[in-house]
């Protein structure tokens, strides 16, 4: 198990559907040295915005509309407490020896790389890659804090619509809006999505195979 799989939640998160809309994320750290993630400078605390950091955004392009004919919200996260389904299979190649790198889309736009960790608990995807897919930071979502070795982190859990790995697609999805602390990864494939799946690892090949489980 890596590092930063090792995190463990330690509160009980309540969720609720996220807005639509995103605006620009700030990173601030309390008096603690707990880092946090808010939308807009006017929402970090007063005495704290003066060291607030703009967080830089991916430039991604906007989701498809949905298709003629289409129900209305056909292209939505889901009802809170949905439960997530599993479509599609994929094919994860990797240099064995070295960490599974995947290449992901979130909500069937926004790309971002993620590494597979069959010890992390839930998926853990960067706030900065969160608000590029459109999806709010604040409403609709649930606080909590997590505990890891080096200490601990207010994070919040956050409905997304979908992950996809190739065409192996979960949907919907709660996924928690934290950085992990990686150069070039923006976040961990963890047993809420691997978990869907029979996850064949096949280290001689280099390759890792996701297959939809039966009902």
């Amino acid at each position: 198990m890596s590092r930063a799989g090792a995190l463990v939640l330690a509160a009980v998160l309540l969720l609720a559907l996220a807005g639509p809309a995103a605006a620009q994320v700030y990173r601030w750290v309390d008096e603690r040295g707990v880092a946090h993630y808010t939308e807009g400078r006017d929402s970090v605390p007063e005495r704290f915005r003066a060291t607030a950091v703009a967080v830089p955004m991916r430039r991604e392009p906007p989701a498809p509309a949905p298709a003629a004919g289409a129900p209305a919200g056909a292209q939505g996260a889901g009802p809170a407490g949905a439960k997530a389904g599993a479509t599609g299979e994929a094919t994860i190649k990797f240099t064995p020896g070295e960490r599974i790198m995947v290449d992901a889309q979130l909500n069937g736009s926004t790309s971002l790389r993620l590494m597979l960790d069959t010890g992390a608990d839930r998926t853990v995807i960067s706030p900065r890659v969160i608000a590029a897919a459109g999806i709010s930071l604040t409403r609709g979502t649930a606080s909590g804090t997590m505990k890891g070795a080096t200490g601990e982190a207010q994070v919040q859990a956050v409905p997304v619509e979908s992950i996809e790995v190739g065409a192996a697609r979960v949907s919907p999805l709660v996924v928690i809006s934290h950085d992990i602390d990686q150069s070039g990864v923006d976040g961990l494939l963890g047993r809420d999505f691997l978990d869907k799946f029979t996850v064949t690892i096949d280290n001689s090949l280099g390759l890792v195979t996701l297959t939809p489980k039966k009902p």
